[in-house]
């Protein structure tokens, strides 16, 4: 009762923050983003974080994420410390999935991630000024975790792994979208397609936490 209570609120806070971001009055959007990442957080550590280097970082990049969404919607956006934030959380979900990891290489996985990466990439690419490399970074460790929760599938499938693959391949989505949405061809709902996938993300990956 209480876990499904709990998923209520959180769908609610995430719909709020959706709702609530618009030019006009983002004052739903500063109030109710934070706090979704922040039930997410406080769940867990209610439930309690597993003794293992998997949770922790794990835990990590929950925190990193609600770092990079207060940057991302400061009324003066500060896009750069907002990629950052992110690029830290991805890789303490790198480290996570790391230590699941039993190097069991799946070739067409990793190739047909490469690819679309690069197609992806040459893409977005003159439209991005200066924020090339930083973009080129950013993928890389996108994908880079998008492998290993699809090489962790394919090793395990069990219901972690699937968690963890969804979460990943997910979170991607929503980076994909917000890349294309700022820097190619800004597209009505837009923020909604970013915004539900993100929040969706980030439930599978802090579930996945629990179940370590």
């Amino acid at each position: 009762m209480f876990v499904t209570s709990f998923n209520v609120i959180v769908l609610g806070s995430a719909l709020l923050s959706i709702v609530g971001d618009r030019p006009s009055n983002r004052t739903l959007h500063y109030i109710f983003k934070p706090v979704t990442m922040l039930l997410l957080i406080g769940y867990v550590m209610v439930q309690g974080v597993p003794d293992n280097t998997f949770a922790y970082a794990m835990f990590v990049g929950l925190l990193f994420s609600l770092m990079g969404d207060v940057f991302l919607m400061l009324p003066k956006e500060r896009f750069i410390e907002g990629l950052a934030s992110f690029l830290i959380a991805h890789i303490a979900y790198i480290v996570a999935f790391y230590q699941l990891f039993d190097w069991q290489l799946t070739w067409w996985w990793a190739l047909s991630l490469a690819v679309f990466a690069i197609l992806f990439y040459s893409l977005l690419a003159k439209h991005l000024g200066q924020l090339k490399i930083p973009v080129i970074i950013y993928i890389s460790v996108i994908i880079a975790m998008v492998w290993l929760a699809g090489e962790l599938f394919w090793q395990s499938s069990n219901y972690l792994s699937l968690t963890l693959l969804v979460g990943a391949c997910v979170f991607a989505c929503s980076d994909s979208v917000l890349a294309w949405n700022k820097f190619k061809k800004p597209f009505k709902g837009a923020q909604w397609a970013i915004l539900l996938t993100y929040f969706f993300a980030q439930w599978m990956l802090s579930q996945a936490i629990l179940l370590s």
